[in-house]
């Protein structure tokens, strides 16, 4: 009899146990299910979001450029730009380069940090002036490094004389549009001389931290610019720091590790920006991020004068360097880090012009001090015309084989 009842007991129990793992089955099921539907609702979310943000950047965009328009066509420019520029002059005894008119060509001015799509934007613009085919370029940090020593070297001496220099600079510009950093902390200067026929494009990596890591690591790779910087003897141009703005003595800012510097340099740059937009009538604001955004494609026309949207480009990234000798770093990087992928798929000729480029630009500031370099260089170079050369004579076979006269071809040192 006990026997019988353990028996049904046990069997209760089952019975139960089955259930009870019956129930929590099914409430993983639908806890699985919940989660899976929370996973769509997020991820359509996400994409609803983005496409709001994207439209919402597209409108500030569109009035930002209504109303630079509206400021240009309205504002008495001659008038106030020659009385501003008259004022200044004579309250800093400013005479020479300031009281002359401005020559300069230079009509967008793109600032940034650097290490932040400067190059790629350089390369847009470039783009959209060609869709005009007038001969406006485009060029990235031109006189960037100058701007930049000259600046440190007014805050360190104090000699007002400095700013003729800058305003020479500025004035002798020959280039429509100029990209890239050196420019942020002279922007006073540059509104005064031509402030009024130029659009300043505030352009912004969003990913703070990628910024900085990729500006100390461009400063160990190519530290000619970064004094103050890089601790590198190879340093020759100074950038401006927190002590030539009185934020901290020279001996704190030397203390501070390389991140540190750019974080500060990353701060003070767009701060540097912002606070001088005010004295554009023309400005655009340009996260890196958004560049290939249509919006901002467009926004960047309009600011060129083009009636069609420069194609999107992604160049000068860091490419792998850990197996190239240190002195070899920079060369390849120029060389790798700045080819456009997209052109190298569709036009046969460019990689050989981007190589030949950069091999003239690398022998040409070959170093010249070390024991045997100038050996070196001697044979490279006729290494380089032997192989030239030889590849031209195979270029003229080819096109015998095609039926193209080689005759016709252009010749090089008379062959």
């Amino acid at each position: 009899m006990r026997a019988r009842r353990w028996i049904e007991a046990q069997l209760g129990f089952d019975a139960r146990l089955e259930a009870e793992t019956q129930r929590l089955v099914e409430e993983l099921k639908a806890a699985q299910d919940d989660a899976q539907r929370y996973k769509r609702v997020t991820e359509e979310m996400g994409v609803i979001m983005g496409r709001l943000r994207d439209e919402r950047n597209g409108f500030k965009l569109e009035c930002e450029a209504a109303s630079a328009e509206l400021r240009r066509l309205t504002r008495p420019r001659a008038a106030v730009s020659s009385g501003n520029r008259a004022a200044r002059s004579a309250s800093n005894d400013h005479r020479g380069p300031a009281s002359r008119p401005s020559s300069s060509a230079l009509r967008v001015l793109c600032v940034g940090t650097g290490r932040d799509g400067t190059t790629s934007l350089a390369r847009m613009m470039q783009d959209a002036f060609d869709h005009q085919d007038n001969g406006d370029r485009a060029v990235h940090e031109w006189g960037s490094s100058e701007l930049n020593e000259l600046f440190c070297q007014l805050q360190e001496t104090n000699d007002r004389g400095i700013e003729n220099q800058i305003r020479r600079i500025i004035l002798d510009c020959p280039h429509a549009c100029v990209v890239g950093n050196g420019y942020a902390a002279v922007l006073p200067i540059i509104a005064e001389l031509v402030g009024d026929q130029i659009t300043l494009v505030h352009l912004r990596r969003r990913d703070r931290a990628a910024c900085i890591a990729s500006l100390a690591e461009n400063a160990v790779l190519a530290p000619e610019n970064h004094v103050y910087y890089a601790d590198s003897p190879n340093a020759r141009r100074k950038r401006p720091t927190a002590f030539h703005f009185a934020e901290m003595s020279k001996q704190q800012w030397m203390e501070l590790s390389l991140t540190d510097k750019f974080g500060w340099y990353y701060d003070k740059t767009h701060s540097l920006i912002e606070n001088y937009t005010s004295l554009f009538p023309n400005t655009l604001a340009v996260d890196m991020e958004d560049l290939a955004a249509d919006s901002v494609r467009a926004a960047l026309a309009r600011a060129a004068g083009s009636t069609e949207a420069p194609r999107a480009f992604h160049v000068n990234r860091f490419v792998d360097l850990r197996h190239v000798p240190p002195d070899r770093r920079s060369f390849v990087q120029r060389l790798l880090g700045q080819l456009d992928f997209h052109k190298l798929g569709h036009d046969d000729l460019y990689g050989v012009r981007e190589i030949l480029n950069e091999l003239i630009y690398h022998l040409a500031h070959f170093p010249d001090q070390a024991p045997g370099a100038l050996d070196e260089l001697r044979w490279t170079l006729s290494e380089t015309h032997r192989l030239l050369n030889q590849r031209l004579d195979d270029v003229r076979e080819l096109m015998e084989r095609v039926g193209v006269d080689s005759d016709a071809a252009p010749r090089v040192n008379g062959q």
